[in-house]
């Protein structure tokens, strides 16, 4: 596998892993509760980044229930809050279609920190709140991360009494630490109990030299070739020039002319008479004399239009101008209903964005990250108007992953948004 992950092939294994789970559990239950989800996957760190999950779309429904009719930042209702979300916490219930895509979700972001741990954490990054990395924010984040967990530290650290730092900057940091990956065979095992891992995401291993040289029909040219030992040449010792005798060119000789012959003298001939011109004068015949009396006859004679010639060209031009009319009116309708169908309302911003735009939004406004993409397409269905996902937008995504607010990716994602709430 190359040093890229191959992220197509984590959302597919995912999708499978993440349907298995569910096609076992609830076969036999109808919702799924938070203790439930704990001992869900024989990957525990599948379970942890799943209750993660819920919890933050449990802090974004409570976010909802603020009124600007009221004062929530009240002593009174702040503690009155904490306890009504304490008691709900209590009573987890979810069914399959709104438990299974937090589980796909988990199962991608397991293999990712799995497989390459600096993406996971960059991407842990972009989504803390006010894009700002606290250490307050730090212990939530390592309490839900069992594995290559020492990221989260070495950033507190590097914080030095710092009360935080961007987003950009903890990136920067992460991509200068030397992150020593746990190796990935027992958990990539553990997932193969359910579902077999594919071969894009089994990393490569290394071959031993020795295995080469012993057997070189199991390793390619290149590596059999650049594992042999290097056999010292003598220096190479050109041999003696040899310095060829001149050649000596014997120079031409010159002819000499003693004798000159005066060239003859030019004589201008004798110029010739000019000849003189008759010019007779001949009747024209006969057949031409006819012609052009019929045609001085013709020229004469003064041509008009018949009356009914006249009204038929009126009626015609009529017709044409009627045409013309109805031509341009069923044109003006063709458009409006064209009109129409781009401004209709869509039922899900899903299911109207083809796979073309898919590609074409998850790489150049979500950074290549299919998670991340979907994960958006989730939040912004929940809003409850096209105010509050446009809102949403401005304020987390084009932050987040640096929109060029007036290209024509985000104008082209925007309106389909817009389509949804119209």
């Amino acid at each position: 596998m190359s040093n890229k992950l191959n992220l197509s092939a984590v959302e597919r294994y995912s999708k499978a892993y993440a349907a298995r789970v569910c096609d076992e559990f609830f076969a036999q239950n109808n919702t799924i509760s938070g203790k439930q989800i704990l001992s869900l996957c024989n990957v525990q760190q599948v379970n942890l980044l799943t209750i993660r999950a819920l919890f933050e779309k449990w802090q974004g429904d409570t976010q909802r229930l603020r009124s600007p009719y009221f004062d929530f930042t009240a002593p009174e209702v702040q503690q009155a809050l904490k306890s009504f979300m304490n008691t709900v916490s209590q009573f987890i219930s979810v069914k399959r279609e709104q438990f299974e895509p937090l589980l796909v979700d988990s199962v991608g972001e397991t293999l990712v920190l799995i497989l390459e741990p600096q993406t996971f954490y960059k991407e842990l990054m972009r989504d803390l709140p006010n894009f700002r990395f606290t250490q307050e924010n730090a212990a939530p984040l390592a309490k839900y991360i069992q594995i290559n967990k020492q990221v989260i530290p070495g950033l507190v650290e590097k914080l030095n009494g710092k009360e935080y730092v961007f987003a950009n900057q903890a990136m920067a940091w992460i991509d200068e630490m030397p992150i020593v990956a746990e190796s990935s065979d027992k958990y990539l095992s553990l997932f193969a109990q359910k579902v077999a891992i594919p071969d894009e995401l089994v990393p490569a291993k290394a071959v031993p030299v020795s295995e080469i040289i012993n057997n070189p029909s199991s390793a390619s040219f290149f590596d059999l070739e650049l594992s042999k030992p290097v056999i010292e040449e003598k220096p190479y010792t050109p041999p003696p020039v040899v310095i060829p005798p001149p050649v000596v060119i014997p120079e031409p000789k010159v002819q000499e002319y003693n004798a000159y012959v005066e060239p003859p003298k030019y004589v201008e001939p004798p110029k010739p008479e000019p000849v003189k011109e008759v010019v007779v004068e001949r009747p024209a015949p006969i057949f031409e004399q006819k012609l052009n009396l019929v045609t001085s006859k013709m020229n004469e004679s003064v041509y008009e239009k018949s009356p009914s010639k006249e009204i038929e060209e009126m009626r015609l031009n009529e017709r044409l101008a009627s045409e013309q009319k109805s031509l341009n009116d069923q044109t003006k309708a063709n458009r409006t209903i064209l009109d129409h169908h781009q401004n209709n309302r869509i039922e899900g911003i899903n299911s109207a964005i083809s796979l073309n735009q898919r590609f074409l939004f998850t790489n150049n406004l979500f950074g290549g990250n299919i998670q991340a993409f979907s994960h958006a397409l989730d939040e912004i269905e929940l809003c409850k108007d096209f105010g509050e996902a446009k809102e949403l937008i401005l304020k987390k995504y084009v932050p987040r992953y640096l929109w060029d607010i007036t290209g024509a990716e985000a104008e082209e994602f925007i309106e389909i948004v817009k389509r949804r709430f119209n």
